[in-house]
């Protein structure tokens, strides 16, 4: 009898050591919350470029392009105008466009046309199409770039301007083309203008009304006596 009370004694005295232990577990404090990762911040907005007028083309004497900043007066844009980052543009003929070159990436470039009543678009929308790549000579010193050679290219322009390939296909020409020795080009409107640049990296600028052959300014022969530039 004595045995088996000391027994029950000890399995309660083992119980409540375990129960003991049990709720010291619980007591003990937890392992301290791993903090919280920090987020990184937001990519800042890219910030917006002005933009250099480098071609208009305009069909008709009513057609122009214009732009302004808030609700200040409208400005007539020209060509090599710089406009403002937060200005807007507006192309009020459907037949006209522009075309602008950024201030950080002057070979991109980005063309605002006309359509059924006027167009108006802030210059951060603008810069947020899809520009055109372009391309031009690379002179080494004294040495053209062999990648143009015997090609000129259009680095501005003012007014309607076509040119003829050698195959007789036309276009109408626009910022960065690469005009071929054997093409023509005609330029439509007195005072119109187109400024082209050689393999050596030197420019001349047309004035019109004239047509002429590539290969005339590639070998420097005057085209119009009082109508064109000095090279």
């Amino acid at each position: 009898m004595r045995k088996t009370l000391l027994w029950a004694l000890v399995l309660a005295l083992s119980g409540a050591a375990g129960a003991a232990g049990a709720a010291e577990k619980k007591k003990s404090p937890s392992a301290p919350a791993k903090p919280a990762e920090a987020k990184p911040a937001p990519a800042a907005e890219p910030k917006t470029p002005s933009l250099k007028c480098v071609g208009i083309y305009s069909e008709t004497d009513g057609g122009y392009i214009s732009y302004r900043t808030g609700s200040g007066a409208w400005t007539v844009v020209k060509v090599g105008d710089t406009i403002p980052a937060d200005a807007e543009v507006k192309v009020n003929v459907d037949r006209d466009w522009v075309e602008f070159t950024p201030s950080d990436n002057p070979v991109a470039v980005y063309e605002l046309n006309g359509e059924n009543g006027e167009v108006t678009k802030k210059v951060a929308d603008i810069v947020k199409g899809t520009p055109k790549a372009v391309k031009f000579p690379k002179a080494s010193g004294e040495t053209p770039d062999p990648a143009f050679k015997d090609k000129l290219v259009v680095v501005q322009y003012l007014g309607r301007q076509v040119y003829t390939d050698a195959n007789g296909d036309d276009r109408d020409i626009k910022y960065g083309d690469v005009l071929e020795v054997k093409g023509k080009v005609a330029i439509i409107a007195i005072n119109n203008t187109l400024t082209l640049m050689n393999a050596g990296g030197k420019v001349t600028t047309v004035i019109g009304p004239l047509k002429f052959d590539v290969e005339k300014v590639l070998k420097n022969e005057q085209l119009y006596k009082f109508l064109n530039t000095g090279r």
